[in-house]
């Protein structure tokens, strides 16, 4: 089941240092606000879960970086955009217990981080990881929050969607910072390989475009709910951010 805790006292105040502001949003005005929660609950706490997952992404990428070389402030990038994810993790966790609470979700934190392919060298392991969570995930993850945000009707949950907006564009833009360094360095086998990554990181996603909307799994627009809308926008974002991303560094998708 997952769970998160949360320690306090040092590790607390280190932490809200480096993300201040979470008492400034509106919190206490959606309890009670009269919404139907139970899909609310659902898709939040999802979405607390996917913020965790990323933070265990960037945590991945940043050690990748650093056994390939990588500049160290470019590894510093990476490992900011995990605290990012974790900052994440506690607004929309937060959110889900002013809709009445988390829904129940199982999953094995084992299996948190991303695989990447047995054997290959480090470099190509951290463009493999710059590609799937960057350059795929974290791109599409910007066209998703802002049709949330755009039909998002309440304030609080309006004040979370553009905080976690105001970082995903940064953690969009790690994959590029990667390969402006990378990419020279890899050969025309690893290339050919790194398509091959890229396609199946976008067929990953491709139901949630693909695929006609959930008519029973109503969202609120008060909880950021945008029907339709989400998928388009999830299928635009492949042609107008993913793909010109990927092309950007020869990587467009084998399909």
């Amino acid at each position: 089941m997952f769970e998160l805790e949360w320690l306090g006292g040092a590790p607390e105040a280190r932490f809200r240092k480096r993300r201040p502001g979470i008492e400034a949003l509106p919190w206490g005005t959606l309890t009670g606000a009269g919404i139907d929660t139970a899909e609310a609950r659902r898709v939040w706490t999802n979405g607390a879960f996917t913020e965790y997952a990323s933070a265990a992404a960037f945590t991945a990428m940043a050690a990748a970086f650093l056994e390939c070389g990588a500049p160290i402030d470019l590894t510093a990038a990476a490992s900011d955009c995990a605290t990012d994810e974790l900052f994440h993790t506690e607004l929309a966790a937060r959110l889900v217990m002013e809709l009445g609470g988390a829904w129940p979700f199982d999953v094995d934190l084992a299996k948190v981080s991303p695989v990447t392919t047995p054997g290959v060298r480090p470099l190509v392991r951290a463009a493999e990881l710059a590609v799937k969570v960057s350059l795929v995930g974290e791109a599409l993850s910007i066209s998703a929050l802002s049709a949330s945000k755009h039909a998002a009707s309440h304030p609080l949950t309006r004040a979370v969607l553009e905080r976690l907006l105001k970082d995903e564009g940064a953690h969009a833009q790690v994959g590029h910072w990667f390969f402006e360094w990378a990419s020279e360095r890899l050969e025309a086998a690893e290339r050919a390989h790194l398509r091959a990554v890229a396609d199946a990181a976008i067929a990953v996603y491709a139901p949630l475009w693909q695929q006609p909307a959930c008519e029973r799994c109503v969202l609120p627009a008060e909880a950021g709910g945008a029907g339709d809308a989400h998928r388009v926008a999830l299928g635009e974002a492949v042609e107008r951010r993913v793909v010109p991303s990927l092309n950007r560094w020869g990587l467009v998708p084998v399909t």
